[in-house]
Formats: structure tokens, sequence, C-alpha cells
């Protein structure tokens, strides 16, 4: 047994302690400062005790709860990293993806403008095939600017003289409202040819730049379809001037194309214009406008080879019609197989076309004759010459002195008997003399 006592005799400042056990006792007198030291500690050593006594009880459990925590910790962590990881491989192919895809607009922009050079020089150089037509003078192919549309107009073209052209078309150019009455643009800034704003951001410049290529693309379809129209007309007359002729135009084969002058230095491999085979609708009007071009070459080439202009110069008088007629000399019905032209004894008698003289001399009632073959069938006799100045086997022109007026053979008097033969047969020249009138009353030149 132990307790505390202040025994007879003991100090005040001291406390007794006695530890007693059956007849055993022994007493330990402590001081008092050291036994309230001893009392005040002793709760935390019991508080210590019982702590350390938890962690050997319950040391597992924290740990693996610790543990436990730093893996959640960890996995936490290493799933935000790899969040972020792969927000950042994300942002990355965006921004690959990004950049390929602009590359690849400005390659297709690239593209687009080469291809809208190509077409406005082709354009430019239709337009110059057909400015050479003796016509209206056409638009300017250059590429236009923003205030500017090219329309065609539905009214026909006029002359000086207030008489519309055969052609029927003309070119005006038309300002959008943005241009004042005198022709100034009514904004102040000045607006580039191809749309560039540096203010924008680069995306919506290309989108500025790819709308006025499609503008451009969608003038020059209009400036073909108007360009494609006088040569079809042109073409039209010459086949209705020739079909009332009694010639079959398809039938008529031009004249082999001459060769390049030499020393101009020109040449190369010849390489078809991919914009004309790329099946978009330029290519079908750029196509459609060569075919015409090409057509009405054609026929113009042939010209120079058909009889469409008189033999002899101003409007001489015609003594005798194509066809039947009393003969002059027996009186009895006969075929007039040509006109009978008058004009004055020695008048010169020119090729009405270009070929080549076949016969050259006296054959029978023609007298002296020339007879001028100029291919495709046709064929021209000229007769009752007093003398003749060209030889079988020499090329003439349309103009060319064939020779002069005379009487020789079955004739009355000076004059000149002139045929048109189509396959060897006799037409009336008359029909191939209109059909010439015709081609020069609509401005289309003849031989």
């Amino acid at each position: 047994m132990t307790k505390f006592s202040r025994g007879a005799g003991s100090r005040p400042n001291h406390l007794r302690l006695t530890f007693a056990y059956g007849s055993l006792s022994r007493t330990l007198a402590l001081p008092r400062g050291l036994a309230f030291g001893l009392l005040g500690v002793l709760p935390f050593v019991a508080l210590l005790y019982l702590a350390a006594t938890c962690y050997f009880l319950f040391h597992d459990d924290l740990l693996v709860a610790l543990t436990r925590h730093q893996v959640e910790m960890q996995y936490a962590y290493e799933d935000r990293v790899a969040g972020l990881r792969h927000d950042i491989e994300t942002m990355s192919e965006e921004a690959r993806a990004q950049e390929d895809d602009f590359t690849d607009r400005i390659r297709a922009l690239s593209e687009r403008q080469d291809q809208v050079e190509n077409r406005t020089a082709l354009v430019a150089a239709l337009a110059q095939q057909v400015k050479q037509l003796r016509l209206p003078e056409p638009p300017s192919v250059a590429r236009p600017q923003p205030d500017e549309t090219i329309v065609p107009s539905s009214a026909p073209a006029t002359a000086d003289d207030g008489k519309p052209h055969p052609e029927g078309f003309d070119f005006r150019l038309r300002k959008d409202e943005g241009q004042d009455p005198n022709g100034a643009n009514s904004t102040s800034a000045p607006v580039s040819p191809i749309g560039y704003d540096g203010d924008l951001p680069l995306p919506e410049q290309i989108h500025l730049l790819i709308d006025r290529y499609d503008r451009v693309d969608r003038q020059d379809l209009s400036i073909l379809a108007d360009l494609d129209q006088p040569p079809a007309l042109i073409s039209h007359h010459i086949r209705a001037a020739l079909a009332a002729a009694g010639v079959d135009v398809d039938k008529l084969a031009p004249p082999p194309a001459p060769l390049p002058p030499a020393g101009r230095g020109l040449g190369g491999p010849l390489v078809p214009l991919p914009i004309l085979s790329d099946g978009s609708a330029f290519a079908g009007a750029a196509g459609k406008l060569e075919a015409a071009l090409t057509t009405l070459e054609k026929l113009r080439s042939v010209l120079p080879d058909v009889p469409l202009r008189a033999p002899l110069p101003g409007d001489p008088e015609i003594t005798s019609g194509f066809g039947p007629r009393i003969d002059p000399f027996l009186g009895t019905p006969a075929l007039h197989t040509g006109i009978d032209l008058l004009d004055d004894y020695g008048a010169p008698v020119r090729a009405t076309a270009a070929g080549t003289v076949v016969t050259a001399g006296f054959d029978g009632g023609y007298g002296n004759m020339v007879e001028v073959d100029h291919g495709n069938g046709l064929s021209t006799r000229y007769a009752h010459l007093s003398s003749i100045d060209v030889v079988p086997g020499e090329k003439v022109k349309f103009g060319t002195v064939l020779g002069h007026i005379g009487a020789t053979g079955r004739a009355t008097g000076p004059h000149l008997h002139y045929e048109v033969r189509i396959d060897g047969e006799p037409v009336d020249p008359l029909h191939f003399l209109r059909a010439g009138a015709i081609l020069a009353a609509a401005d289309i030149a003849t031989p």
C-alpha cells in the first residue's frame, strides 16, 4: 500500500510517500515541488503510454490507410498528367491539321489563280480572233475590277447611221451603285483588284479571293457566250449564201493550211490546253467558241476558191441568161449553158476565183476559151475571147486577167460567155453572183 502523509516532525515542504506490503513498509520523503511535478507529468506519461499502445495496436491499419491515400493521390496525379498530355496532343494534332488545311488551301488558291490567269489569257486570244472578223469592238478581257460588271446587251448594236449591225450584239460596261456619275469611286478607301484587305483575318481574305475568282469565272463565261454569236452568225450567212448557189458546203474541202513564215522563230510541241479538257462549264463554252471559229475559218478559207464575183467590173448588161433560149444562129430552142455579158471589144476578163487554168485555147463554138478549175468540183469558163493571157497549168487568183473580150466562135458580136460548172454540169452563174452580193451586203469578205 502506498500513501502520502505528513508525519510528525516532518519538514513542511516535504511530502512523505510510504510504500507498504504486508509487514514491510518504506517511506520516501519528497520535496513538495518535486512531488507536484511528478503528479503533473504523470498524465502526460499515461497519454504517451496510451498513444504508444494504440500505435502498436493500429500501426498496420494506419500504414495501409496512409499507403492507400498516397496511391490514390498518385493515381489522381497521373490521371491528370495523362489528361493534360492528351489535351496537348489533341491541340498539337489540331494545329497540324489546321496547318495542313491552310497549306492545302494556299496551294488550291495558287492553282485557282493559275487557272484564272490561263482562262483569262485564252479568252483574250479568242476575243482577238473574233475582233479580226471586222465586227464591233469586243470587250476587254482583262481581269475586271471589283466595282465593274460586264453585261451583254440584249438590244442590237447600232452603227453610226443608226442602223443595227447584222451581228446584233454589243458590249456595255456597267458600274455598280458604288460609282458616282462622274466615274469616280464613291468610297474613299482603295480596293485591291484581287480583294486583299489587311484588316481582315487571313481565312476571310482567302474566302474573299475565292469569291473574286468565282466572279471572274462567271464573267469569262458571259464573255465567251457573247463572243460565240458573231462567228455563228457569219457562218450561217455563208452557208445560206452558198446553199442558195447550189453548193454543198459540207463537201467543200479547205485548201491546205499555209506553212508558217520562215525566220520568225516560232514552233514547239503541240500540247493541248488542260483547261479545255477538264469538263468544266468554261471548257464547254470555250470549246464551243473555238469550234465556231474553226467552222467559220473553214468556210472563209474556201470562199477564195468559190466563183462569187463577176468576171467584168461594174454592172455589165446580161444579153442572154442561163437556160433554154432560141439559138441566135439556127432559130431553134437550145440550152444556154452560161450567161452573156456585154462589154467593149478588148475589155479585160478576170478570174472570178482562185484556181488552176486547165484549158486556154480555141474550143469550137466557144472560140478562144479559158477554163479554170477551182477545186471541190467547181470550174468556170470564159469564152469568145479575142486574146488569151494565160497558159494551162498556171495558178491564178481572183482578179487575174485571163484574156480580153472578143467575138470568136459562135458569137454574133463582142461579148463574154461566162459559165460556172459543178462536177462538170453547168449551173446558173447568177446564183453565185447573188450569193456574193448577199455576203457583201452582210459585210462578209469575199475574194
